[in-house]
């Protein structure tokens, strides 16, 4: 693969590709006020979106064709934060940052992306308050997708059928999108999450479409990796965030540029969960990146590491010089697969 190939490739899988559209942060709680601009004609799908995976790429491009041949605005109408942290007893992780899962929204191909803010009290209203006194304030809704799952509203009392009947006393389409099987089951954000635990990235990158990636800042940890001869950026990540299973990866740590510097892709030797050696050690971090070819202070700065491939399971070593000389093998591997090098990506 040439070096433009390979930087077009890392900028479409760190989702830097393509224009974003606008994003409208809605406040429920302001009422309309006489005189306001006149509702937007829009064709809009619903969802949280987490991933942003195969499967709601899909419902988004139905949406993209309904709105292109109505002459109205596609808009992609989301929620912040996901609804499942808000009213689930035991939220599931999630693949995606908020800011992550705006950015991949917002270069889906959609007009606009309305973000709803979900509390206890927008939880409460039925789906007819939501569509005609939280979105009917800013929307001239001319038709509705979902995913044939999708339930909206208290107690989820709005399924497909419901939210049909709603909109045939409107005149508004209302579209339940079948969703997309591969291999006897549907693409959702669980079974993807449920491969990404178990460490079978290739099948979790094949549903969401790219590879996966975590987002978080890079803090002091442990110390040990400099006089080992191999320093590594200790990223600190939410707690919400699905993480691969335990284990050495190959991928790519994203360094975002500053003062008009472009953004660079470094080869990364990824560590994810807390070495056996080092288990008893607070300072312990439980992702790690060795980036190939870096040099320079990265504490207090963003990053995001995407996986590849899963080089190893974790390993108790006996002794330190035993574990050296795995990670050098293993940073070796990384250097073989994807060179030693920063590549600078273009937005």
């Amino acid at each position: 693969m040439s070096d433009v190939s390979l930087a077009r490739k890392l900028a479409r899988d760190f989702m830097l590709y393509g224009t974003a559209a606008p994003l409208l942060r809605l406040d429920p709680g302001l009422p309309s006020r006489p005189g306001a601009t006149a509702p937007l004609p829009a064709a809009i799908a619903i969802g949280a979106f987490d991933g942003v995976h195969r499967g709601h790429r899909h419902l988004l491009d139905g949406l993209i064709a309904d709105a292109r041949a109505r002459g109205v605005e596609a808009i992609a109408v989301t929620f912040d934060p996901d609804p499942d942290t808000v009213v689930a007893p035991a939220p599931a992780p999630k693949l995606m940052t908020r800011h992550d899962r705006l950015a991949a929204l917002a270069r889906s191909g959609v007009d606009r992306v309305v973000v709803v803010p979900f509390t206890p009290k927008l939880a409460a209203l039925d789906h007819r308050a939501f569509f005609d006194d939280v979105l009917g304030r800013i929307l001239d809704i001319r038709s509705v997708h979902v995913g044939s799952n999708f339930r909206l509203g208290a107690h989820g009392a709005g399924t497909v059928e419901v939210l049909k009947r709603w909109g045939e006393e409107r005149g508004i389409a209302v579209t339940g999108h079948e969703l997309v099987w591969e291999d006897g089951s549907a693409i959702s954000a669980t079974r993807i999450r449920e491969l990404i635990a178990q460490g079978d990235l290739p099948e979790a990158h094949r549903l969401l479409g790219r590879p996966y990636a975590v987002r978080g800042t890079v803090v002091h940890g442990r110390g040990k990796g400099t006089g080992m001869g191999f320093p590594t950026a200790n990223v600190a990540r939410s707690e919400l965030i699905q993480m691969p299973a335990d284990g050495v990866y190959a991928g790519w740590t994203l360094v975002p540029g500053m003062h008009g510097d472009p953004d660079v892709a470094y080869p990364s030797a990824v560590n994810v969960g807390l070495p056996p050696m080092f288990a008893n050690d607070p300072s312990s971090a439980t992702l790690e990146a060795t980036l190939l070819g870096f040099s320079g202070d990265l504490y207090g700065r963003e990053v995001t590491v995407l996986f590849t491939e899963r080089l190893r399971p974790q390993i108790h070593f006996s002794s330190i010089g035993e574990l050296v000389s795995a990670v050098r093998g293993n940073i070796e591997d990384v250097r073989q697969q994807l060179g030693s090098e920063g590549v600078s990506l273009a937005r």
